[in-house]
């Protein structure tokens, strides 16, 4: 599901239910085109949830039922399994995609439905007493923040609904169950302990015999033997009691600190922000090993900050949902928000709203548009003016990985909603960040190419001029001689031909050159996809040069396929290879045939077989790339290579029936033609299609050279 939360600036946000078309991230945008999917959201999210309405609407009436517990089995201890985390986040992650869905298709009740059983999904559920569940509600809540910031930027709850709502969040205790944890986890350390001395040992009498083979290695394990069986005998029941000593002071400490009324309070106690490992002075126990993974593991999964951190954190949004719904009610009530927090009490609020984090009132300020924005300090409980972090500003992740500790700059924000100006300019930011990458993604390929085009050529001069050296023996399939098994009987020229022979290019005239280049090879098409492939070669790295060394022209020559290239039956039944020669660079190149087949009918061991080196120069004047002409609703790049600096082109874009769409003029003077179409039609109107043809009208003024190509 995509992020709700997108930040504008410094104290803003996007109401993406509000927009015409919901533009992906980077990611998201990337899995919905190769799913074959538009980059607007909206369609694929309605796609995802009609398939799924009935599971959906049951899982809204269960979170609606009634508290939420789960029935485990609790007697494997630490690894007792929790398959229903991983269900719950994503649940709610679809829940909040689905509000804001049908926020955006005008279907308010189905919303409200939504959004309140996504909230229960952290209200009413009861946690297990185990870190990595606490770890998920902490993490469920941060995702239902968001969601209800996106619900309340309408004004069409009742006060009623809005109440309910507010009653959900006030239910809640983060931290009440939090010293559970510590209990839960004394328990599986002693009965881990307890099952690792119950556990069968390898016979002593194997290793005795090991000594005549390996008497180093037999020693090795005889030692570690015997100290596995001196720690069950002994170091286990020491690491028990120190484990028992361990979670019951963690307990105590857990017990006492949940009474803090503040964060700024609770992490001057012990265990809260430097909570020490469980350490032994033994090397032999499984259980400790696995128990120091588990404590590595969930320090990462909270990003350092532990489970009190992290119930500190969800704790403030959830005074500062309360206190945002208690705005809107009063905005419902008065037609305008309160210049202060101080009217919402005692009538829409118990008592004057307080910053969990550091005592003080929660800060509050109007925004010039008559909206308002309100915050907590964070963890660091430092004031940074309702700043929302810098990791998130313009709605971009950090690409920093996740520090341990508490982190900077983290006031939590209930940001204002961004106005339609800021949504435009952040999109055309954006769209130019988007297009420098892409330019500097394009001048590195065109560094690339320089080198690849040199080397190219000099591979090309390599395979021309080299002498062809006489095959030492003939391959054979099934014992029978390729030439043999090659040829077609119907229309062989002479009664024997010799390998090189029948895998010769002979090119053939269309009437489609010089774009679409075909040849013809003398060898039986039936026979060869039987066995296996035949293909061209272009400019491919000879033979006898390794890849893997550097070869006596410097570098690695190149080696591969030619682009868009396909193998077909001639009428005579021999191999016709038809190839498009508009993604080649102009110029001279060298050709070969080549045949790849499996050893037997029954074998997947391949071997390859080439045909002699032949000359071809392509004449095209446009050289085309797969990767940089892209074509989506957000418009259309047409890209191009000229063999010279200056060119003068005309595109014109017609649709698949022929019609056409628009014109495109321009020169150019670094010999790349790059140019994008917004989608409009020469009339100014929106084209809607799926598809379009181009043609390019090139004109190359120094060599007083032309041509017209179909482009991609």
């Amino acid at each position: 599901m995509p992020e709700l939360m997108q930040t504008i600036g410094s104290d803003s946000a996007i109401p993406v239910w509000k927009q015409e078309t919901w533009a992906a991230n980077e990611g998201t945008a990337t899995y919905l085109r190769l799913a074959g999917l538009s980059n607007d959201l909206w369609p694929a999210l309605r796609e995802t949830f009609n398939n799924d309405r009935a599971g959906l609407d049951k899982a809204c009436l269960a979170a609606l039922s009634g508290p939420i517990r789960f029935h485990l089995n609790a007697s494997h201890g630490s690894a007792m399994l929790l398959p229903h985390l991983a269900a719950l986040k994503n649940l709610t992650q679809t829940l909040g995609g689905r509000t804001v869905l049908e926020l955006h298709e005008g279907n308010r009740d189905t919303a409200w439905t939504n959004v309140l059983a996504a909230t229960r999904l952290v209200t009413a559920w009861e946690p297990e007493p185990s870190d990595i569940s606490h770890l998920v509600r902490s993490a469920c809540a941060t995702l239902v923040f968001n969601l209800t910031w996106q619900t309340l930027q309408t004004n069409g709850w009742t006060d009623e609904q809005l109440a309910r709502l507010q009653r959900e969040w006030e239910s809640v205790d983060f931290f009440k169950a939090l010293p559970e944890t510590a209990a839960f986890a004394r328990a599986c350390g002693a009965g881990s302990f307890q099952r690792e001395r119950e556990e069968p040992m390898d016979s002593f009498s194997p290793m005795l015999k090991d000594f005549f083979h390996s008497p180093k290695q037999a020693w090795a394990n005889l030692s570690y033997w015997y100290q596995r069986v001196r720690y069950r005998q002994h170091g286990s029941y020491e690491d028990e009691k120190d484990i028992l000593l361990y979670y019951r002071d963690r307990e105590q400490q857990l017990r006492q600190t949940v009474q803090a009324h503040t964060w700024s309070e609770m992490r001057q106690l012990p265990g809260v922000t430097n909570n020490l490992p469980f350490t032994s002075k033994h090397h032999y126990s499984r259980t400790i090993a696995l128990l120091s993974n588990r404590q590595m593991m969930l320090g990462i999964q909270s990003q350092g900050q532990g489970l009190l951190g992290l119930a500190a954190e969800a704790e403030a949004r959830r005074r500062l949902i309360i206190t945002a719904i208690a705005l809107e009610r009063f905005h419902g009530r008065h037609d305008a928000y309160p210049k202060s927090l101080e009217p919402l009490s005692p009538d829409l609020l118990k008592s004057p709203p307080v910053d969990f984090m550091d005592g003080q009132p929660l800060r509050y300020r109007l925004t010039a548009d008559g909206h308002f924005v309100l915050y907590s300090v964070g963890l660091d409980c430092a004031d940074n003016g309702g700043m929302l972090p810098s990791s998130r500003r313009g709605g971009q992740p950090s690409q920093a990985p996740p520090g341990f500790g508490i982190r900077p700059d983290t006031d939590l924000v209930w940001p204002h909603p961004a106005s339609a100006e800021e949504i435009q300019a952040q999109a055309e930011q954006s769209k130019r960040k988007a297009a420098e990458a892409a330019r500097a993604a394009q001048e590195r390929e065109a560094a690339q190419e320089v080198h690849a085009e040199a080397l190219r050529k000099t591979t090309v001069q390599l395979l021309l001029t080299e002498k062809t050296i006489p095959r030492a023996t003939e391959p054979t399939y099934e014992g029978k001689p390729l030439s043999k098994l090659l040829q077609n009987k119907k229309a062989i020229a002479k009664a024997t031909s010799t390998l090189d022979e029948l895998l010769t290019l002979k090119q053939i005239t269309t009437g489609k050159e010089p774009d679409i280049a075909t040849f013809e090879v003398p060898v039986s098409y039936d026979v060869v996809t039987n066995i296996g492939v035949l293909d061209l070669l272009l400019d491919a790295a000879p033979e006898n040069h390794s890849s893997n060394s550097e070869s006596d022209i410097g570098v690695n020559p190149p080696s591969g396929e030619a682009e868009l290239q396909a193998c077909s039956r001639a009428t005579n039944g021999n191999c016709l290879l038809v190839w498009n020669t508009t993604y080649t660079p102009p110029g001279q190149h060298a050709l070969q045939a080549r045949l790849l087949c499996t050893e037997s009918l029954n074998d997947r061991n391949s071997f390859e077989v080439r045909g002699p080196v032949t000359p071809f120069y392509s004449s095209n004047i446009c050289q085309f790339f797969p990767g940089n002409s892209m074509f989506d609703e957000r418009g259309a790049t047409l890209y191009a290579k000229l063999p010279e600096s200056n060119g003068i082109y005309t595109i014109e874009l017609k649709s698949p029936a022929g019609i056409l769409i628009k014109t495109l003029k321009g020169t150019t003077s670094n010999g790349v033609i790059n140019v994008e179409w917004d989608l409009k039609d020469e009339n100014g109107k929106a084209y809607t299609n799926d598809s379009i043809t181009s043609v390019f009208h090139v004109t190359l003024p120094d060599s007083k050279r032309s041509q017209t190509q179909k482009g991609q």
